[in-house]
């Protein structure tokens, strides 16, 4: 029995995104369900409405629309704009969630990975419509050769009609929640379907029995149906309890069931664990890091700069959790205003240049701690954090799996350059993924492709940075693409913060937990500088989880 995402994570991250999409492929799902609509100009577009009321508060219908107008009209709107994950505040600051295109979706999951497809009837309203709306669908799918691992259902029994007689290999599914369970069968028959698409409720009773819509459904697959039924919780969250998981995997006519979230949820007073439910991921490594013996068969400390003012380099060690302790920095700043006399100006210019050129900036400090093994294939990699006091400008933690190892175990602070080593440097050792708590801003996820330092990209933060002094961090890995999560006590479930997808990570990766603070300029006024405050970042509960 497959496991679909519906809408993607859609508890997790804004639904129908890219960010809910690629997130409910690396935590595992079998089959992405995705919603199809056509708009003004034939692009096709996702979302479950025919409008964009309920997710941007602002009127429109997709239909009426073109997609300039949806994306590009004055930045206008933002397809997350109403999304709130466990009644937390979800904001990109700076930027909108557009809605996404169906072929960009298609390009970037994986051609092997089953869709669901639903041909919303709203695009069907007559039949010169319909037959633009499915035409370019079906002609989506082939140009991508995913006609094979895709199923499309539609509550219009004309679209799927019209896409068998295009594709007669097409697998499609009926679907209409307005008919009761026989009539659903009906219809099913009537229009030569491959299954039914109804809710778990319509399929079997709360006694775990089949029903007689399920009786007619086993009957059918018996009978040569090649999917049958594909179930949906009906209710919200929808989400499938461990009872429902069970009696529906013991049916080989149950082709899949949907839900909402690919991690955790509270269900009818009940909390289900989806990936637990799956069993598909094993712990590989669980450390604490209690007591102050750092076990370096498995674990390496070490720092990303080293001074030679021996009071301006972090301090780490083990003591029940990892300890970056980051101090009040004391020595030479470059001046916040230009020299009067222009051969110190160009001084102090070429100072600072040279500062940048060697990555070195003598108020930069930080490190961390490394896994000396590396992580084969894919995996879920969780830490809990602590920070002494909320972060400000020019501090962050993050955790990062990056190509290199962690080189050698350095139990003292540094003395020389060689005690040094990027790989224990957030942002540093490219290429890598990782996911960090950045600085008051919020949480986002980073990535370089392995270029230069300088050439990291980060996805735009969401949440409140301000507040927290803990937290969770959770990454992702499954294949090229990974996602970056984190949940603290005011955002108590998982939530979405960014995925990415980099080709330059090897296979076997290396996992790190890092800190730094720095000196940074204002935005608003590039000569002026946010303070540099002192800091102590702790991880403790480190667990990574494989594949079976």
């Amino acid at each position: 029995m497959r496991i679909v995402a519906h809408r993607g994570t859609r508890l997790n991250a804004p639904e129908n995104s890219r960010i809910a999409v690629v997130s409910a492929f690396t935590a595992g799902a079998d089959v992405i369900e995705l919603d199809v609509q056509l708009t003004r100009d034939g692009r096709l577009v996702i979302s479950h409405d025919g409008t964009i009321d309920r997710l941007t508060g602002q009127p429109g219908r997709i239909l009426d629309m073109t997609l300039r107008e949806l994306r590009h009209t004055e930045g206008r709107y933002d397809f997350s704009a109403t999304f709130q994950p466990f009644g937390s505040r979800y904001y990109r600051p700076g930027r909108r969630l557009q809605i996404e295109l169906l072929d960009d979706l298609l390009d970037i999951l994986p051609p092997e990975l089953e869709k669901l497809l639903e041909l919303k009837h709203d695009s069907c309203p007559d039949d010169e419509t319909r037959a633009r709306f499915v035409r370019t669908a079906i002609e989506t799918l082939e140009l991508r050769g995913v006609i094979d691992t895709t199923v499309v259902y539609s509550k219009d029994a004309a679209a799927l009609r019209l896409a068998r007689q295009l594709i007669p290999t097409l697998r499609i599914a009926a679907f209409d929640w307005e008919l009761d369970g026989p009539e659903q069968v009906a219809l099913m028959r009537e229009v030569g379907a491959d299954g039914l698409v109804t809710s778990v409720e319509t399929v079997v009773n709360e006694g775990g029995e089949l029903t007689e819509t399920g009786r007619l459904l086993q009957s059918a697959y018996g009978d040569g149906l090649a999917l049958g039924a594909i179930c949906y919780p009906d209710r919200r969250p929808g989400v499938f309890t461990a009872a429902e998981h069970a009696v529906l995997a013991e049916h080989d006519f149950v082709w899949s069931v949907s839900t909402d979230t690919m991690h955790s949820a509270d269900v009818d007073g009940e909390r289900v664990d989806v990936q637990a439910l799956l069993g598909r991921q094993w712990t590989w490594v669980e450390e604490s890091f209690d007591g102050e013996w750092v076990d370096r068969d498995r674990w390496s400390i070490g720092y990303a700069k080293a001074h030679t003012r021996p009071e301006n380099n972090a301090r780490i060690y083990q003591d029940d959790g990892i300890h970056i302790e980051a101090g009040e920095y004391s020595g030479w700043i470059p001046p916040k205003q230009p020299s009067g006399d222009p051969n110190i100006a160009r001084i102090e210019d070429l100072e600072l240049r040279m500062l940048y050129a060697e990555t070195n900036w003598p108020y930069y400090t930080g490190g961390g701690v490394g896994l000396v093994t590396p992580i084969p294939g894919d995996f879920i990699a969780e830490v809990d954090y602590a920070v002494a006091k909320p972060l400000t400008q020019a501090t962050t933690l993050e955790m990062a799996v990056v190509n290199v190892d962690p080189g050698a175990h350095r139990a003292m602070p540094p003395r020389t350059f060689r005690d040094k080593d990027s790989f224990y440097d957030p942002h540093g050792a490219p290429p890598f993924v990782g996911v960090e708590h950045d600085e008051d801003d919020g949480y986002r996820i980073n990535w370089n492709l392995g270029t230069s330092y300088d050439n990291n990209q980060y996805g735009p933060p969401v949440g409140d940075g301000r507040k927290p002094t803990r937290g969770r961090l959770r990454l992702e890995r499954r294949g090229t693409l990974f996602s970056a999560y984190y949940r603290n006590d005011a955002v108590p479930e998982w939530v979405c913060v960014g995925v990415a997808r980099n080709e330059s990570m090897n296979r076997m990766v290396y996992l790190r937990c890092s800190a730094k603070r720095w000196r940074q300029e204002k935005a608003d006024s590039p000569s002026d500088y946010w303070p540099i405050v002192a800091n102590t970042f702790t991880f403790r509960n480190l667990t990574v989880k494989r594949w079976r």
